[in-house]
């Protein structure tokens, strides 16, 4: 049986890791709720403590030793926490946040309880929320594979963007079709796998590897099925709910055959001895787990105090000179999706749609840099060609009825142009670090692509005068 000596500090690690990580931790969780590609998060904590339990007879008989090493690692995710907040760079300051456990448990318990929880540690990270940022490629990848599928079973089909048309149909390819969740959830199932059923590192990497790679090619198979069905049932079947029944039935699948497949090469485990050797601990000394729990107190404190900056700025009147004297947009339907922006403005300046959004500070659920935003609206358009550029991004959407447009974008702060929205975000954090309110906009411009070369040539010195030149001055202009 474990010693409850150690059993109680596994507890109390956690609880003090839970309460000073409250609100990141609810954060995460709420991205798990809300989410269907990280549901399966749910399960990590209960699986992470069956694998503690497999342990117990091993933990039995370690030594606990504090190893102040340690130390600096934790510094290190706590400075990389407090960016991530500054920022509001979810990602970072869950991730951080979540490393932080285990490097706890390093710490006060020492190496030789870290080493008998070192795959329990690393698995617990399966909690971050992170990956979907991979989705446009995948996005790509589904349909590469389906137009190459459907070219080899001699289907005319031609493909613009993320569409793709067959004889009597188009698909989409859309988000949900990426297979964003399919490879999240072999990828976590697969590294569980090969580690319960090899001994061999060999074989646990070539199982991982062969988990990422089973869902991306059946994930591309599932699309081609799709459209193979809907294209011979002359569109009566997998073109509604149906083919998401089909999906997870798939999905269910591939993840029998990629365990039946691992099977075949299972190693036969050691068994665990229970030691008669006692366990030993050393005196922790309270003046470091003190030092500990004031350093990461105060990092929180002031993550809250630059947070909690509620000194937001007017737009700047320079913008006026932007939206003044315009028409309405020849278009709305491209139109960006922000939410919650503390300005928003649309028009039309020479021809040219714009859109701008303003932030007057960056506070939580309303910020110039978030996932759910949308450089275009996704519902009705698709990204085709893309290119990045010093200052302004620019890109072509297309539709389902074939319409293209050009679009340019870039974010502005007071303290230059970009469009990277990284960038952005560790400017903010830096604002955040200097007592400054994080205002900035994100302006827009699109035109529809034809044959008039004359009004895309337009379209790019618009892009270089408004993005590059007219915007440097609005939080700069003494006006």
């Amino acid at each position: 049986m474990l010693k409850m000596n150690i059993f109680k500090w596994l507890l109390c690690i956690f609880a003090v890791w839970a309460a000073l990580f409250y609100s990141s931790i609810a954060s995460t969780v709420a991205i798990w709720e809300r989410s269907e590609t990280f549901t399966h998060c749910f399960i990590i904590f209960p699986i992470c403590i069956y694998l503690i339990q497999q342990n117990w007879q091993r933990l039995n008989s370690q030594s606990i030793k504090a190893n102040y090493w340690a130390l600096l690692p934790i510094l290190l995710t706590m400075a990389l926490w407090l960016l991530g907040d500054l920022a509001q760079l979810l990602v970072i300051e869950q991730g951080a946040t979540f490393l932080l456990l285990p490097l706890f448990i390093w710490l006060v318990l020492g190496n030789q309880v870290a080493k008998v929880l070192l795959f329990p540690m690393f698995f617990w990270m399966f909690s971050v929320p992170a990956g979907e940022f991979l989705i446009p490629a995948l996005q790509d990848l589904t349909a590469d594979i389906t137009v190459y599928a459907l070219q080899l079973t001699n289907i005319p089909v031609y493909r613009e963007g993320l569409y793709i048309a067959v004889p009597n149909g188009l698909f989409e390819v859309a988000v949900a079709c990426s297979g964003i969740r399919y490879l999240m959830a072999s990828f976590t199932l697969g590294t569980l796998f090969a580690y319960l059923t090899y001994t061999s590192r060999k074989k646990q990497i070539i199982f991982v590897l062969f988990s990422l790679f089973l869902p991306l090619l059946a994930n591309g198979i599932r699309a081609y099925g799709i459209v193979m069905i809907a294209h011979l049932s002359d569109m009566k079947y997998a073109t509604g709910v149906d083919h998401l029944i089909y999906g997870w039935i798939w999905f269910a699948v591939v993840i029998l055959v990629m365990f039946s497949i691992g099977n075949i090469w299972r190693d036969k485990m050691p068994k665990d001895k229970a030691s008669e050797t006692p366990a030993s601990y050393d005196k922790l000394h309270t003046t470091l787990i003190a030092f500990v729990l004031i350093g990461m107190s105060s990092a929180g404190m002031y993550g809250y105090r630059a947070n909690a900056i509620d000194t937001p700025l007017p737009a700047p009147l320079a913008l006026d000179s932007i939206i003044q004297a315009t028409g309405p947009n020849s278009d709305t339907s491209w139109l960006p999706v922000f939410q919650n922006p503390s300005n928003e403005f649309t028009g039309n300046i020479d021809g040219i749609d714009f859109y701008l959004a303003y932030y007057e500070s960056n506070q939580q659920g309303q910020e110039l840099i978030n996932s759910v935003h949308q450089d275009y609206n996704e519902d009705v358009w698709s990204k085709v060609r893309f290119n990045r550029g010093s200052t302004f991004d620019h890109f072509e959407i297309i539709n389902n009825r074939g319409q293209s447009r050009l679009l340019a974008y870039t974010y502005v702060t007071p303290w230059g142009i970009q469009p990277s929205s990284l960038k952005v975000k560790l400017t903010q954090a830096g604002q955040a670090l200097l007592g400054q309110a994080q205002q900035g906009y994100y302006i827009a411009i699109s035109i529809p692509v034809d044959t008039n070369h004359k009004q895309q040539q337009q379209f790019q010195n618009m892009a270089q005068r408004l993005l590059n030149e007219d915007l440097a001055k609005v939080f700069h202009d003494p006006s």
